[in-house]
């Protein structure tokens, strides 16, 4: 019996260095698999649609709205008055939102609209940036003056201000606060009216065609 306990093998317990290296390296792979996901996490957040394009002639429904073959496009970054909006007192009392309105079919000038799409609004509206030419009609609005920075655009604002151009030129209420003010206004009224008829027809033709006429 003795001499068999003697030559009895025994488990060999590892020891403290192996045990430390093995746990050293389950360490550093488990820290390996968290930042991994996290790197994934951070790519999937960072992932955006692709931008939707709108391209042909537009209707410009007020200041910051248009209409691209039937689709509502909202300007995205900036804010111009409501088409029922006045600015000014008294006698130099204006209607801001018509003049705003005027501005951007001058700035348009029935050349062929482009945008950029990048979601929608509460109406459904698509916003967008979009341009005629080399020209960003978000921005050429506002550094005419006759729309406010709306998220962009606030140092050409700042610039528009200086100059008084266009609402600058005189006291008014931000677009967001008369709106406050007239929430009695359906919103469907406040931002989307439909285009002429004219308008309709065009826009039908321009789908018949693929835009190619």
């Amino acid at each position: 019996m003795t001499g068999y306990r003697r030559d009895r093998r025994r488990w060999a317990r590892p020891s403290l260095t192996q045990r430390s290296r093995w746990r050293w390296f389950w360490d550093l792979a488990l820290m390996v698999i968290f930042f991994a996901l996290v790197a994934l996490l951070a790519a999937k957040l960072n992932m955006r649609p692709p931008a939707e394009l709108l391209a042909g002639k537009a209707y410009v429904i007020d200041g910051d709205t248009i209409s691209i073959a039937g689709n509502h496009v909202r300007l995205k970054g900036i804010d111009a008055p409501e088409l029922a909006q006045d600015c000014g007192d008294g006698a130099a009392q204006t209607a801001c939102g018509k003049i705003s309105r005027q501005a951007l079919i001058k700035i348009v000038g029935g050349r062929e609209v482009r945008c950029e799409a990048s979601g929608r609004d509460k109406y459904n509206r698509s916003v967008a940036i979009c341009y005629v030419g080399e020209t960003n009609l978000n921005r050429a609005m506002v550094e005419a003056g006759q729309a406010v920075a709306y998220g962009d655009y606030h140092d050409t604002q700042a610039e528009a201000a200086r100059a008084h151009k266009g609402l600058w030129a005189s006291r008014f209420e931000t677009p967001q606060d008369w709106r406050r003010e007239h929430e009695a206004m359906p919103a469907e009224t406040e931002t989307i009216r439909s285009p002429s008829i004219a308008d309709q027809v065009y826009a039908w033709l321009d789908r018949l065609l693929g835009g190619l006429w």
